[in-house]
Parts: C-alpha cells; sequence; structure tokens
C-alpha cells in the first residue's frame, strides 16, 4: 500500500510536470505569425485610436506583424462575432470598450455572444465620461441637475446621449433615477453631435467622452459638472465625481478600451499578451500619446484579474439597468 501511494503521488507529480511543461512550451512558441485586432467600430474613433497606438509596440515587443482590422456593424458585435469565428490562440484580439460585453447581450437578442465568451487581456486607455452641460446653464453642480429634474415632473427635461443602448446612454439614466426618472433621453449618433446639440441648447446635459469634451470645455462652450470615475481623472483633476457629489447607484465606470481574446485561449498565452501590453501603456512615451487625444493609461494594476473585476462590476449593475429601461435594438 506504501509503495503504491508513492508511485501514485509521482505520477501525480510527473503529470503537473508534463502540463507545465507543455504550457511553458506553448508560450515559447507563441506567436507563430502575425497578429490582428479586430476593432468593431470604422476607422477613426476612439477604440480604433487605442488599437492603432498599440499595434506597432506590440509587433516590437512579440516580433510579428500586428494589423488592426475594422469590423464595423450592429453597435460592434459583428467584430466581436468575428473574433469568436477565430482561433482562440492568442494571434486574434478584439479591442472592446466600456459596455460592449456587458450591455450588448442585454440590447441585443441576437447579440451572437456573451461575456463569459472572452477573456480581458489588458486596459489600453481610460477616457472617463464627463457630464457637461452648455455653457450659459444655471447649473453649476450634480445638486442643481437632480434638484432641476426632480422640480421638472416626468418628461419635463431632456438630456442626450451618443447613442441608444451605449454606455452614455445606459449611465445616463443611473443619473437619471437620482431625479426620480424625470429628464427624457434623446439619442445623437455619436459625440460630435451630441456635443453640437448641446451647444445649440436641444438638450440640457449630457454624457461625453474626453476627447469629444475636453475642446469645448476648454474652450468655454461646454461646463463639466461630474466625470464618471470612482476617484478623480488626471485628465480632469478640478472636475469632482459624481459619486462625490452624492449622486450614487454604481456611476462610477470608467471609460476604457481593452484588448480580449476568446475564452478558451490558453491562459499562458494571456498571461504573456497581459505582460507586453501593461508594460507599453506604462510607457512615458505611450501615456504622453494618450494624453495628446483625451486618454490616460494605468502604470500599475493592468493585470488579467484587475480587468476581469472591471467587467464584473459592470455586468452587476449595467444589464440590469438596461433591463429596466426595456431596451432592446433589433
Amino acid at each position: 500500500m506504501k509503495l503504491n501511494r508513492v508511485l501514485a503521488t509521482a505520477a501525480l507529480i510527473g503529470t503537473a510536470l508534463m502540463a507545465a511543461t507543455a504550457a511553458t512550451a506553448q508560450t515559447a512558441a507563441f506567436p507563430t505569425k502575425p497578429l490582428r485586432i479586430i476593432v468593431p467600430y470604422p476607422p477613426g474613433g476612439a477604440t480604433d485610436v487605442a488599437a492603432r497606438l498599440v499595434a506597432p509596440r506590440l509587433a516590437e515587443e512579440l516580433k510579428q506583424n500586428v494589423v488592426v482590422e475594422n469590423r464595423p456593424g450592429a453597435s460592434g458585435n459583428l467584430g466581436m462575432v468575428a473574433l469568436l469565428q477565430s482561433a482562440p490562440d492568442g494571434h486574434t484580439m478584439a479591442m472592446s470598450l466600456t459596455g460592449m460585453v456587458s450591455i450588448n447581450p442585454t440590447t441585443y437578442s441576437k447579440a451572437g455572444f456573451t461575456a463569459a465568451d472572452f477573456t480581458p487581456v489588458a486596459r489600453v486607455s481610460l477616457a472617463p465620461l464627463v457630464l457637461v452641460v452648455p455653457a450659459e446653464s444655471p447649473w453649476k453642480t450634480m445638486g442643481d441637475l437632480v434638484a432641476a429634474g426632480k422640480a421638472a415632473g416626468k418628461g419635463g427635461l431632456p438630456y442626450g446621449s451618443t447613442g441608444a443602448g451605449g454606455i452614455s446612454h445606459v449611465a445616463s439614466e443611473l443619473v437619471n433615477a437620482a431625479a426620480d426618472g424625470n429628464f427624457t433621453h434623446v439619442p445623437y449618433r455619436g459625440g460630435a453631435p451630441l456635443a453640437q446639440a448641446l451647444m445649440a441648447n436641444e438638450v440640457r446635459w449630457g454624457l461625453l467622452g474626453t476627447a469629444d469634451a475636453r475642446a469645448q470645455i476648454q474652450g468655454g462652450k461646454l461646463r463639466a459638472l461630474g466625470q464618471l470615475r470612482a476617484t478623480r481623472s488626471e485628465l480632469w483633476p478640478d472636475v469632482p465625481t459624481l459619486t462625490e457629489q452624492g449622486v450614487r447607484g454604481g456611476v462610477d465606470f470608467d471609460m476604457w478600451f481593452g484588448l480580449v481574446v476568446p475564452s478558451k485561449t490558453p491562459a499562458s498565452v494571456v498571461t504573456m499578451l497581459n505582460e507586453k501590453v501593461a508594460r507599453i501603456v506604462a510607457e512615458p512615451d505611450f501615456r504622453r500619446r494618450l494624453n495628446d487625444i483625451g486618454g490616460v493609461s494605468l502604470t500599475s494594476g493592468n493585470t488579467v484579474a484587475a480587468f476581469t473585476d472591471v467587467i464584473q462590476r459592470e455586468l452587476d449593475v449595467l444589464p440590469k439597468t438596461a433591463r429596466d429601461l426595456g431596451l432592446k435594438l433589433d
């Protein structure tokens, strides 16, 4: 019996060593061909820019070409499905963003994916959403906005979003809830049209990405009342968060742009990609280039586990909000 136990233990150790050796060999062999980063939106947007910033440096690190491929359609769903149709070997990634894997499977009955189909790799850029009002608005704080909404009654005041069902819309409804739901949603086709609508006083407030809002705020055409994140961003050190101003209920989501792969991708490959990307985006030159276009990157804590926690927190809040709104986009 004692000999059998010894042999069994030796067998288990041998199996573990073989598995570890296989994983090491697999990682050592990666990559074996050029890589793709699928962008589920057209060229020129923030998601595309994030991909095209990181791709050349990742190519240098991996000593393979990294091609950015735009696959727009169905609010990003077509690109994410294209990723799932690729081999789960790390050679194909997608540049995703806040709300993509947490909201779209709720708002689209045929999205073609769920959050469980993907493994997060690393975040490339953070660009906080900023709640803005026209420069001549009487509202100076979030307290002013909430009080005005409560006083207006149902359907009393319009607010704008960058599109129905996106993070700008769903997060806005978390703000709207604080005002007893009295603001009425008006969707626009992107950040630039929403910014124009705000400056023309078509709507009273809206959530804009930093890239869309910064020039107008600095030019005195829009006023920032708050930013949606847990703590103040280095991009907006003087703008308090919504949470700081008493607007709660989950309204502190960073707008992130990050790489994901199919869930069956080997863990050793995911770890390697994470380490490469995390090191790249923490470089001073990369951070400077992101700052120039209204983004920041993480200098620490950019791990697979941390990214997974970010997405899980979205899953805990955003799908319910979308369901409560009755959002169905197909």
